[in-house]
């Protein structure tokens, strides 16, 4: 059964505030948020260095780390000073022990969830199984998860990110998400309300691209693709250092084989009907007149198992054709593959290949494909970025920047100081 929600006007704020740090006595400029993410995703830099990379004059990086260190949102590494060198030789970092964020991945069976530091390192993690899917139930589970994790994490929690799958619309509500069966849910306000931190909702494919533009295998790398494959197939997409919206529908029906099995929307050989893990499985039980799971599968297919092998065979080379039009179709030429589904490509790349050069010319650039296996700890990790992009720094009063996305500059107050916020090395 699918139910609405509805958020009722009350007294209290729908919104929290955004975290400051204590004694800033000022704003962060946008110019400024800029250089302190610079140091965030790329590291321990020195002055002389990050001005060389954003193109800034020593003066003028100056003036805009001075209210990142007096705010302690930069440091100084003491640990690499040298005696006799001036104060420009000391690198600028983060302080990683200052503030945690936990990020929480919602399936439909269990809440994944980790505790993180600023950086997105996984300090702690916890599964706890879900015994119900009514929204109440879910949001005190949740709820619970988190004031666990929180209490055993040393240091303030500064936000919290929760990813599902399905559309999220606004940052705020789950407007349709199959596999939880909910529909127009404003997770975000009670979940808000019931922990009385600054909460963040996203789509968990679009917190697991988050993470890995920052922190992973995306990190550096201007444009990129993220396709992962598993119960449907997800898409997230960075082009010039931006994340691109997405909609998952158009790509999980990409259509593929005009003469495959159908999906259960009725369409005929395209990805989910293809190269989903409930599809695979459902042709292999069939060939086999008993149920039959997708490791079991994996391991028929291992042994030559005939049916088992044409169908994970396939299913490689729809993957191969869909990453092949990504790139047609975006230009990226890194598609990192990621989901409880990948391991079929371990057992059929050559079928991967295959799919991808059907359509490619001599000309068509080489699609750089990284297969990188990750758990549901590894989403939840996704949904702890989600809440560090919209919270790092947090300096600034809610509203005076976007709260539908990561921290951007808006070009501050001085022409000459204007960079990017996401600076690839």
């Amino acid at each position: 059964m699918v139910r609405r929600w509805a958020v009722l006007p009350t007294s209290r704020p729908r919104e929290l505030a955004v975290i400051g740090y204590e004694g800033s006595g000022s704003l962060i400029s946008a110019s400024s948020r800029a250089v302190a993410v610079e140091v965030l995703v790329h590291g321990a830099q020195s002055r002389a260095r990050l001005a060389q990379k954003m193109g800034l004059s020593p003066a003028t990086l100056t003036r805009l780390v001075r209210p990142l260190l007096n705010a302690g949102v930069l440091i100084e590494a003491e640990a690499v000073r040298t005696p006799g060198r001036g104060r420009s030789s000391l690198p600028l970092d983060v302080d990683p022990n200052r503030d945690r964020f936990i990020g929480v991945k919602l399936t439909r069976e269990s809440i994944y969830a980790v505790v993180t530091d600023v950086r997105s390192r996984i300090l702690d993690e916890r599964a706890v199984p879900l015994a119900s899917l009514e929204v109440a139930d879910v949001v005190a589970a949740v709820a619970e998860v988190v004031r666990a994790l929180g209490s055993g994490s040393g240091a303030r929690i500064t936000a919290v990110g929760v990813t599902v799958g399905g559309r999220v619309d606004g940052g705020g509500t789950v407007a349709d998400s199959p596999f939880l069966r909910w529909r127009d849910v404003p997770l975000r306000a009670l979940l808000g309300r019931a922990l009385g931190l600054a909460v963040h909702l996203d789509n968990d494919v679009v917190g697991l691209t988050r993470a890995q533009q920052w922190f992973g295998h995306g990190r550096g790398l201007p444009s990129f693709a993220l396709l992962t494959v598993g119960a449907g197939i997800g898409y997230g997409l960075v082009v010039n250092d931006e994340m691109v919206p997405t909609l998952v529908g158009p790509v999980s029906h990409y259509p593929i084989d005009p003469s495959g099995p159908l999906c259960s929307l009725g369409h005929r050989g395209c990805l989910t009907a293809l190269l989903s893990s409930p599809s695979i499985t459902a042709a292999v039980s069939a060939a086999h007149g008993r149920a039959v799971g997708y490791d079991e599968t994996l391991d028929l297919a291992r042994t030559g198992d005939a049916a088992a092998l044409r169908v994970v065979r396939d299913g490689a080379r729809a993957l191969g054709r869909a990453a092949s039009a990504i790139t047609a179709l975006t230009g990226v030429t890194r598609i990192i593959l990621s989901g409880e589904g990948v391991h079929l490509v371990d057992l059929a790349r050559s079928s991967v290949e295959q799919g991808r050069a059907e359509y490619d010319d001599d000309d068509a650039p080489r699609v750089d494909l990284v297969v990188r296996p990750m758990d549901f700890f590894e989403w939840a990790r996704g949904a702890a970025v989600v809440a560090i992009q919209r919270e790092f720094p947090p300096s600034a009063p809610r509203g005076t920047a976007s709260d539908d996305g990561p921290r951007r500059p808006s070009g501050g107050d001085d022409p000459a100081a204007r960079v990017d916020l996401y600076i690839s090395s």
